[in-house]
C-alpha cells in the first residue's frame, strides 16, 4: 500500500508543477485564451492525462502482486490503450486551428505522463530485479 500512497503523491505534485508552469508559460507565447484557439481548456488536457496515468500506475501495482513476469507487456499494452483513448477524446482539437497550438501542447502533456508511466515501470520491475539478486 505504501507505493500506492507514494506514486499518487508523486502524481499529484508532478501533475500540478507541470500544469502551473505550462499555464503561466503560454502567456509567453502569445497565447492568452487556450479554449478559444483549442476548443478545450488547458486543464482537461491534464485532467484527462493524470486520471490515464493514475490508472495505468494503479494497474501496474496490482499486476506487480499478480502476475510479476509480465510488468512489461501489460506495460506497453496500456500505454498503446492510453494513446488510442487519448486520440479519440482529443481529436476534435487536433485541426481546430490552422496553426499546430493545440498538437504541441496536447503532445507535451502526453509525453510527460508517458514520462512517469514509464518511471513507474521502471521502478516497478527493477524492484523485482534487486529482489531476485538478493
Amino acid at each position: 500500500m505504501n507505493n500506492y500512497i507514494k506514486f499518487i503523491a508523486i502524481l499529484l505534485i508532478f501533475t500540478a508543477v507541470l500544469f502551473g508552469a505550462h499555464y503561466f508559460a503560454l502567456p509567453s507565447f502569445g497565447i492568452a485564451d487556450f479554449k478559444s484557439l483549442t476548443g478545450f481548456e488547458l486543464y482537461s488536457l491534464y485532467a484527462f492525462e493524470s486520471v490515464a496515468s493514475l490508472v495505468v500506475l494503479i494497474v501496474i501495482l496490482i499486476s506487480d502482486s499478480v502476475m510479476p513476469k509480465n510488468i512489461g507487456f501489460i506495460f506497453l499494452g496500456l500505454i498503446t490503450l492510453k494513446a488510442a483513448l487519448s486520440y479519440v477524446f482529443f481529436r476534435g482539437g487536433l485541426n481546430h486551428s490552422s496553426d499546430d497550438i493545440f498538437e504541441y501542447n496536447f503532445l507535451i502533456v502526453f509525453f510527460l505522463h508517458l514520462f512517469f508511466d514509464v518511471l513507474v515501470a521502471f521502478k516497478v520491475i527493477n524492484k523485482e530485479v534487486e529482489s531476485v539478486n538478493k
